[in-house]
């Protein structure tokens, strides 16, 4: 260290202590500032101070397609993410904040299609990580997903709770998301007898947890509440004890309060509705239940809507409430008035599944720092592994090669899939409008992947020759995307979730000629644009001289 210069273990302490907007600053100061700040040392060091102070503690919650924040202890001051454009949240049907860990929102997206698509996203980094996609069918299963943190491991993990219910029957499936390892392994789920009712979305003492009815019979009437518990570290699946209750309670639900579990019960008494909310201070000790509020909902409009807390106050005399998704309000409990009457109550804003959320610097990658847009884009395919030639795909597997080309007036999209003999099953060509090379690339491989799947096929090899969209596929940070191909690549990635089996390889242009042949010829007006059962004439003859030969 040169004279003059700061420590940069005095640095990162003074840094630790800022919040993540002004720390993001910093790294434009040198390449030293910037490796400090992707540091996971220096990540951890900040999550812990800021989670400690709670100067960074905001209320996240949405409006249709846009994320909103809200200082928790000042939350007469709203303001908005203004969302870049390659957040894809707009771009969907429907959206749904699931909930929050140490900074990391869980999204659940929904396509047109009934397809959804799980999402990481950090609002103070602007990055998204799209974990997987599914499509079942939303009468028959229930899916449910949480997001948790294991402290030993130092890893995120995302749990997904399949339920196939058939008439009074149910069968269970767990599937956990490393971020670390990026990738999903199934593990043991909990009985068929649970039924779980929400999102696992609180995160109490190492574990996620949910509220559900256990079956005891074949009727409704033998059955009773329980809260089942997912352990982030073993990943093993148990359950809570309840409290001795005495009312008959209408609705309850679960929620972390202060670091503890909390029970919001809804009840009757009378002619008024009550809710009692339960702390639990000792996790896993019955006897630890009390009653931390206990007041009185005379004026409610809904008897289905459930005041649930969500987090204390600066100084902790006042607890904050949303009711039924929408609707927020504090609580005094200095004054502890038994009477609440929500119409005349400070109502806050109509929010939509509020969650409270701490700012973070954690990345998306699960190696302690996010790629850079550049360094992803300018990493290229191993060019002496690509194959040169057009080798046919295994027995049962069909290929499909696909190529985009581009000019200024347009781009074009040309898609042929052989089989295991080199016979053309299909091509698809198409015209269209676009910006750049890259996006022509893009858009033939969801043709490729969309035209798979519409023929029917269960195993697809694609083959493409762009390096850049293979960078992208590998790289899984399509946040990264400054170029329109994010939709794109996600709609690729989604549709290609529907297949049974499916892979993604990069070849050269002299192993792809099939499908640039059929781009050309669509960009000439020589092919008809659309489907095609049969190869023309021209065609033909290339898949012959394009296929290597033996030996």
């Amino acid at each position: 260290m040169r004279k003059g210069e700061i420590p940069l273990d005095l640095v990162a302490d003074i840094l630790s202590r800022l919040r993540v907007k002004d720390v993001l600053r910093f790294r434009l100061v040198d390449r030293a500032f910037c490796d400090l700040i992707d540091s996971p040392e220096f990540v951890k060091m900040h999550l812990r101070r800021s989670i400690a102070s709670r100067a960074e503690v905001s209320l996240v919650y949405q409006i249709f397609a846009d994320l909103y924040s809200s200082d928790i202890n000042s939350l007469a001051r709203r303001t908005r993410w203004f969302l870049d454009r390659h957040v894809p949240f707009r771009r969907y049907r429907f959206m749904r904040l699931v909930g929050s860990c140490n900074g990391l929102l869980l999204m659940k997206l929904l396509y047109f299609d009934e397809s959804q698509v799980v999402a990481l996203f950090n609002p103070w980094t602007r990055r998204v990580r799209h974990l997987r996609s599914s499509h079942f069918a939303r009468r028959r299963y229930c899916i449910m997903y949480g997001l948790g943190y294991d402290s030993a491991s130092e890893d995120y993990k995302v749990v997904e709770i399949v339920q196939l219910r058939l008439g009074k029957s149910c069968a269970t499936r767990a599937n956990v998301y490393s971020l670390t390892r990026n990738s999903w392994h199934e593990v043991q789920a909990y009985t068929d007898n649970f039924k779980a009712v929400r999102p696992w979305a609180c995160e109490v003492g190492g574990a996620l947890h949910n509220l559900g009815w256990m079956e005891r019979g074949d009727t409704v009437l033998h059955r009773e509440r329980a809260i089942a518990a997912f352990r982030v570290g073993s990943e093993e699946f148990r359950f809570v004890p309840l409290p001795e209750y005495q009312q008959d309670y209408v609705g309850m639900a679960v929620a972390e309060l202060g670091g503890c579990l909390c029970l919001a019960c809804h009840y009757k008494l009378d002619s008024n509705y009550r809710v009692d909310v339960w702390v639990m201070k000792e996790y896993g000790v019955v006897d630890s239940w009390t009653v931390l509020v206990s007041v009185k909902l005379p004026n409610i409009e809904d008897p289905i809507s459930l005041p649930v807390p969500l987090a204390y106050s600066a100084n902790g005399d006042m607890v904050l409430f949303n009711c039924n998704g929408t609707r927020s309000f504090w609580y005094d409990l200095i004054r502890r008035p038994d009477f609440l009457d929500l119409r005349e109550c400070s109502t806050l804003h109509w929010w939509l599944w509020p969650c409270v959320c701490v700012g973070s610097l954690v990345p998306l990658n699960g190696l302690g720092r996010d790629y850079d847009h550049n360094a992803v884009l300018s990493h290229q395919p191993n060019e002496e592994e690509a194959q040169s030639h057009w080798l046919p795909p295994p027995r049962r597997w069909i290929k499909v090669n696909c190529a985009g080309d581009w000019e200024s007036h347009g781009g074009t999209a040309g898609v042929v899939a052989r089989d295991m003999h080199g016979n053309v099953l299909f091509l698809k060509a198409k015209k269209f409008r676009c910006a750049s090379a890259v996006i022509a690339e893009a858009t033939a491989l969801q043709e490729a992947v969309f035209a798979a799947y519409t023929a029917g096929a269960s195993r697809v090899m694609v083959e493409l020759d762009s390096k850049d969209i293979m960078t992208a596929l590998n790289s899984n940070l399509l946040c990264c995307d400054r170029g329109g191909i994010e939709p794109l690549l996600v709609r690729a990635m989604s549709i290609s979730s529907w297949l049974k089996e499916v892979s993604f390889s990069y070849v050269k242009r002299s192993a792809n000629q099939a499908a640039r042949w059929v781009s050309c010829q669509a960009k000439v007006n020589a092919i008809s644009v659309g489907w095609a059962a049969r190869a023309p004439p021209g065609l033909e003859a290339l898949c012959i001289a394009d296929i290597e030969p033996a030996g």
